[in-house]
């Protein structure tokens, strides 16, 4: 095994192909994604993927004070852009705290005139309903029923948790609203669903004459009991159907498939392919109309990342739950799930997931016994489904929570990954957030004895043209002298091992052994080791890292005085990085630029972390960082970087503060002295 040390490299390649899971930069915490896909107005005649959701930015609590908004070409799923705060709303003093949002488009059938529809969720008092709305899809948005002063709701406006509208287009001249073009749906609940038409008019009320159904989706509690009112009627149910069957939490979400319609929410999901249950799942249920009635579909994603055991004997989760929110979108003609997950069960800096799934339905009504079916896609499966069938006889047909994301054929191998791709970890609290704008990475941190981490899937086969979105790139071919290359930082117990599984961590085949010594720097390197077997595999395989030595003792935690917030585990070491490459070629970690500010020669302490939002001073960017120093009208400010490339700004001593602008490749960070 050659050891090589860890060198510099610029951070741009990683930033410009962005596809994999989490598909945004993994600095970036969009939980609660709405998906759609809109024409670009920049654009005429091109499509955009966006992906719409709330910002989590606190790290206290959930969310932030912007809906946050990224997209990326449909030809191309590997450039998200960040389309920025595209709504936030600022009275008395503060700014709203916005929750799950939704975005839908309204065409004038006159004038073709394109109208879009933001249900931003606001968790300001007498807020909740607002609804806004913009000529593009990235705003900017204006509220459109608020009272003058902005301070509350106006009559009528009825949205509450969650909303999702949907809008359902009209083509049939005999249908009364053939004029109009399309009639309006609105959706929304926390263990408790309600569902009605929307007025067409207004976007924000009940369409006059029409119904409020409530309850509509059955809500049950963990442990299966019914929370809507003894004596309920579920009217949006077909009659037979277990209201107990849907399980619904909150996070409603609808969509057209082919004749039919699916509700998506989260759910609680588990029990019923032997797993406990959780609402860190999306659930999906089928009808012939957006108002039902419904049969339940199942489980539509666990994001836990559900898979066998050693023996296949039973199911087991490989990731930590908290709780998810999301929707289905078809892209390219491919289905997708969008999900979010919660590094090791912190619910607080959630990261926006994605997952193919295969859906099939008939033409036959559900009414008479039509059927949607969604379950998890593989592009090399048999009939292109993925499941997971236990010998106990439980099955998970869910979507397969993987490292891929949009890279269905798997990862490029010849390319860096940050360890916060991976999709199986058998420690919940390895995961590190991170929230530093120039680094694209997050750490799995004290991996202990006997611990599995695993990477699904690298595309060892290659992708010889552009399929789907994602652009054609090159396997390992025979003869390449492939090198698997692992950044990792010791933890100084020991001497240890990590056994290179291929395809599976317990029965699959051992592809190589990396052998860390036990006087190894305690620091970060890259160590590097031939893997001959991979050379010439076909489609897509998964590779775990195994760690076998002695066991490390966690360190007990103060029951008083403790650091707020996760705290770092100790292990046999910290895993930064993988990838592969040519033997002979170098192979570099990216290198997070470092900023030093001097005040009069002086260094100044630069926190780890940023300032995160709250409601005073309505922070929807990770970016800015309190310095404190002594500081006169007469200091010299001096700011470098270890990195070249990094532009730094800098203000005017005014009353003992000054501010330090750093910008590197398109990102700034702003440094606020005093």
């Amino acid at each position: 095994m050659k050891k090589l040390l860890m060198l510099p490299i610029l951070l741009l390649t990683v930033l410009s192909a962005q596809a994999q899971n989490p598909y945004l930069p993994l600095w970036e915490h969009l939980p609660d994604g709405e998906p759609r896909v809109f024409e670009d107005p920049d654009q005429p005649g091109k499509y955009r993927a966006y992906i719409i959701g709330s910002h989590d930015v606190n790290y206290t609590a959930y969310c932030g004070p912007d809906i946050r908004m990224w997209s990326a070409p449909v030809e191309d799923l590997t450039k998200w852009r960040d389309e920025g705060p595209i709504f936030s709303w600022y009275i008395d003093g503060q700014w709203d705290t916005m929750f799950a949002p939704d975005l839908v488009e309204v065409k004038d059938k006159a004038t073709g005139k394109k109208t879009y529809y933001l249900y931003p969720h606001s968790r300001g008092w007498q807020r909740v309903p607002m609804v806004c709305k913009s000529d593009r899809p990235n705003g900017p948005f204006t509220p459109i029923n608020l009272t003058e002063d902005g301070r509350r709701c106006l009559s009528g406006s009825l949205i509450d948790f969650d909303p999702s509208v949907f809008i359902e287009t009209i083509t049939n001249k005999k249908d009364p609203d053939y004029a109009k073009g399309f009639r309006a749906y609105v959706f929304y609940g926390f263990q408790h669903s309600t569902a009605c038409e929307l007025d067409q008019n207004s976007m924000y009320s009940k369409r006059e004459g029409t119904e409020t159904i409530d309850p509509f989706i059955p809500a049950v509690s963990a442990d299966g009991r019914l929370l809507d009112k003894p004596g309920s009627e579920y009217k949006a149910l077909y009659k037979g159907q277990d209201p107990k069957d849907f399980n619904f939490f909150e996070a409603s979400s609808i969509r057209q498939v082919g004749n039919k319609y699916v509700m998506v929410f989260s759910g609680y999901s588990g029990k019923e392919y032997g797993l406990g249950n959780t609402n860190s799942a999306l659930r999906y249920a089928y009808g012939d109309s957006p108002l039902g009635p419904w049969r339940s579909g199942g489980v539509l994603v666990d994001s836990r990342g559900v898979v066998l055991n050693e023996d296949g004997s039973k199911l087991i989760t490989t990731n930590a739950g908290h709780n998810t929110h999301g929707s289905l979108q078809e892209i390219n003609g491919q289905w997708y799930v969008f999900y979010h997950r919660p590094p090791r069960g912190f619910g607080y800096a959630r990261q926006a997931m994605v997952a193919p799934v295969k859906i099939t339905w008939d033409k036959k009504p559900v009414a008479k016994g039509g059927v949607v079916k969604i379950t998890g896609y593989d592009p090399y499966a048999k009939n292109n489904e993925w499941t997971a069938a236990a010998t106990d006889g439980n099955t998970y047909t869910g979507a397969e929570v993987t490292s891929e994301g949009f890279q269905i054929f798997g990862l490029p191998p010849y390319q860096y990954y940050s360890a916060g791709y991976a999709c199986f970890m058998t420690g919940n609290d390895w995961m590190q957030d991170n929230h530093d704008i120039w680094n694209n990475s997050m750490d799995l941190a004290g991996i202990t004895n006997k611990g599995i981490v695993g990477f699904k899937y690298f595309g060892f086969g290659g992708l010889a043209t552009a399929t789907k979105g994602l652009p054609a790139f090159a396997g390992i071919q025979k003869g390449d002298k492939a090198m698997l290359n692992l950044n990792l930082t010791t933890g100084g117990h020991g001497a240890f091992k990590i056994h290179v599984m291929l395809d599976d961590p317990w029965k699959g085949k051992e592809i190589a052994t990396f052998n860390i010594p036990a006087d190894a720097p305690k620091a970060a390197m890259m160590y590097q080791t031939a893997v001959p077997e991979v050379e010439g595999l076909t489609g897509k395989h998964a590779i775990y890292l195994v760690a076998d030595g002695p066991e490390v003792k966690a360190p007990e935690r103060p029951r008083w005085g403790a650091p707020r917030g996760p705290q770092r585990p100790q292990g046999l070491f910290d895993l930064h990085g993988i990838g592969f490459s040519k033997a002979g070629e170098k192979f570099e970690a990216p290198v997070v630029p470092q900023v030093t500010i001097t005040v009069d020669g002086q260094p100044l302490v630069i926190p780890q972390n940023p300032v995160f939002f709250t409601n005073l001073n309505g922070y929807a960017e990770c970016n800015r960082y309190q310095v404190h120093g002594k500081v006169s009208d007469n200091s010299r400010i001096v700011a470098t970087s270890n990195a070249p490339g990094v532009k730094f700004e800098i203000s005017k001593v005014v009353e003992g503060r000054a501010t330090i602008k750093a910008t590197y490749n398109g990102l700034t960070k702003v440094f606020l002295i005093n």
